[in-house]
């Protein structure tokens, strides 16, 4: 079976393991009183993203010859956990949209009520994941369970820190940056959360426990997912609101502090960093549209959007080269072509 009969296939691969996770997520979400409040703790599960990060800990349980069914858990947490995180998110980074469609502009939790009740939804979200973690325990046993309860705690502390070093080059109008800076954030706060650690999830709900195995995942997840932000990053200013979920430049209101920034710094005039500058170091609401397009026109000035894809893509093929190497050890063909297909995917987001 071959890499290009996945390929096209990716997000549909996507979609059977959101159907398998989805009614677990469902049965831990409260219909009680207060009612309003449990409407806003299902909203963002409802609007239901790609479930990426709880299918790589699906296909990374089939990977090993695990059972689907003692990894489900485990997904459905990953999945709750992102939706509480993305409520905390975008408070913190006082986002407009969330999950938007092609027919439909879908606001944030914050902008929907407020930020206080908002927050307090996403709390509520974060209690029931460690709920689902704890009954995983009972499930899976002790010792296994166990072990993915600490990861998780792991994953999340860590994910904390990737937070902690953005929001603060924001609070503290930081903006000369090293590409070395960027990497250290992303590789706390998108390569771990979005791919090494439901992998390695999976593989732990595949009972695989030994450190060394655990650890070989990381020589293709890093890359791949270094390849998954910066996608994210291009994709913010390239693609449609539709296509992304969020608003397009979000992350130039937001100023957050991407590969594409910190090239386009090395590069330009100084009267245009001056510029950049001001405007990075303005709040969202102080900043115009005016401001936010002369931005972008300077960074497709100096070609640091095309700089950023053609980095993704030399991560995604680093990614892509390592994890052959690494799929030759494993009989499951299937899962070895739809993980395959889940990086060439990420680098043909934009293309």
């Amino acid at each position: 079976m071959s890499a290009t009969t996945f390929k096209k296939d990716f997000p549909a691969e996507l979609e059977k393991r959101k159907a398998l996770i989805w009614p677990i997520v469902q049965k831990y979400l409260p219909d009680k009183f207060p009612f309003e409040h449990y409407q806003m703790v299902r909203e963002y599960p409802l609007r239901q993203g790609k479930y990426l990060r709880g299918s790589l800990v699906l296909l990374a349980a089939e990977l090993y010859g695990g059972k689907t069914s003692e990894a489900l858990l485990t997904a459905a947490a990953m999945q709750v956990s992102e939706d509480w995180l993305l409520i905390h998110d975008d408070f913190e980074d006082h986002s407009e949209e969330r999950r938007s469609t092609k027919t439909e502009r879908k606001l944030t939790l914050s902008k929907m009520y407020n930020d206080e009740l908002a927050v307090n939804a996403g709390d509520a979200l974060h209690l029931i994941m460690w709920r689902m973690l704890g009954d995983n325990i009972v499930q899976l046993g002790l010792d296994r369970g166990l072990l993915i309860y600490r990861l998780f705690n792991d994953v999340l502390v860590i994910t904390t820190e990737g937070q902690y070093l953005e929001l603060n080059w924001i609070y503290k109008s930081i903006v000369d940056l090293k590409i070395t800076d960027y990497f250290e954030m992303v590789k706390r706060k998108t390569v771990g959360y979005t791919v090494l650690y439901p992998l390695q999830l999976g593989a732990l709900a595949a009972g695989v426990t030994q450190a060394e195995k655990l650890a070989k995942i990381a020589q293709w997840a890093e890359p791949f997912g270094c390849a998954f932000q910066i996608e994210d990053d291009v994709m913010n200013l390239r693609s449609a609101t539709k296509i992304q979920g969020k608003e397009w430049a979000g992350d130039i209101w937001e100023g957050k502090r991407t590969l594409i920034l910190i090239h386009l710094l090395e590069h330009c005039l100084e009267k245009e960093k001056e510029f950049i500058k001001l405007v990075y170091s303005k709040a969202r609401l102080e900043k115009t549209q005016t401001e936010v397009d002369e931005v972008v026109e300077l960074m497709n000035k100096y070609q640091s959007i095309d700089y950023a894809q053609s980095f993704a893509e030399q991560q995604a093929k680093e990614a892509l080269d390592k994890f052959d190497i690494f799929a030759k050890d494993f009989n499951n063909q299937e899962a070895v072509e739809i993980i395959r297909a889940g990086i060439e995917f990420v680098a043909d987001r934009v293309r």
